[in-house]
């Protein structure tokens, strides 16, 4: 029952990170990838703090401080480096597309686990991995016949998907270490204030840009849109996520995560109007079969 639990908030995951997606991407297309990543942590931290005080009733303050180094750690790679490589990458790719991609940080969780545990793949499991990357290829193979300013968008995007990938799974990895000592919604929580603290460096001394994010709080129609994605990918997404990996085994909340470009289908068909290739098509189904192979 428990894992039944846990491969349902897999599939509540996968869902929200589709919903998400189209929300970022809106936003994305009318503002700087980095100001909207930036003003998201702004909402998205205080949410989860509610959150955690109604589910945990305290603050985590009772772990170790390797674990909130880790978190930490695991915030920054996850909530700020990958989320301003995705963010470009659904501006540039799609948001299916990008999602398809994603795809490999289960490929990348596996490579990691078995250089760092010594994890060795089975055939199946290999197998996993080549219908993974067969179907990334089919999906990028079904968009060569865009104009060359596109192919030069599609190149950057693939790129920039690539890396959130592998830095997702990094990120995956340090949380999984530091769930023994901490509750999965309270590693939420500290993995975000990992993001925001990031966040709020980069504004603040990189690109001197914090005054100006903050801006974005005054344009309402966008704000709400920032609260719904917020909702459903940080504090719902995530939070189902972790809670997952402590009732199934991670392998499997990882591939049914992955579904996300499956459910993006009928939106980019139907909402935005976008042309379906056969290839493209046959790509995201054999890429999505892959990880679940490789999880078996």
């Amino acid at each position: 029952m428990n894992e039944f639990l846990g491969q349902l908030l897999a599939l509540l995951t996968a869902a929200c990170w589709a919903s998400n997606s189209v929300s970022w991407k809106y936003l994305g297309e009318r503002s700087n990838s980095s100001f909207i990543a930036n003003a998201r942590m702004w909402v998205a931290l205080p949410l989860i703090l509610v959150v955690t005080l109604a589910f945990d009733h305290r603050l985590p303050l009772s772990s170790s401080p390797t674990t909130y180094i880790v978190l930490l750690i695991s915030g920054c790679i996850g909530y700020f480096i990958t989320d301003m490589l995705m963010f470009r990458a659904y501006i540039l790719l799609g948001a299916r597309e990008s999602l398809v991609i994603l795809t490999l940080s289960p490929v990348f969780t596996a490579a990691m686990s078995w250089a760092l545990f010594n994890e060795r793949l089975r055939l199946i499991q290999m197998l996993g991995i080549l219908l993974t990357l067969s179907g990334i290829v089919l999906m990028i193979l079904s968009e060569k016949r865009a104009k060359t300013d596109e192919r030069k968008n599609i190149k950057k995007g693939v790129l920039f998907a690539l890396l959130g990938s592998f830095f997702q799974a990094l990120s995956y990895i340090l949380a999984k270490y530091a769930l023994d000592d901490i509750t999965p919604i309270a590693s939420n929580l500290i993995r975000n204030v990992g993001g925001f603290l990031s966040f709020l460096i980069y504004t603040l001394f990189f690109e001197r840009t914090f005054f100006r994010d903050l801006g974005f709080f005054k344009r309402k129609k966008y704000l709400v849109i920032m609260i719904a994605a917020v909702i459903a990918g940080p504090v719902v997404g995530m939070s189902s996520q972790m809670v997952a990996f402590t009732l199934a085994p991670a392998g499997i909340v990882s591939a049914i995560a992955q579904v996300s470009p499956v459910l993006l289908l009928p939106i980019d068909r139907f909402v935005f109007k976008k042309h379906i290739t056969l290839l493209s098509l046959l790509g995201t189904l054999i890429s999505i079969s892959g990880v679940i192979i490789l999880f078996l």
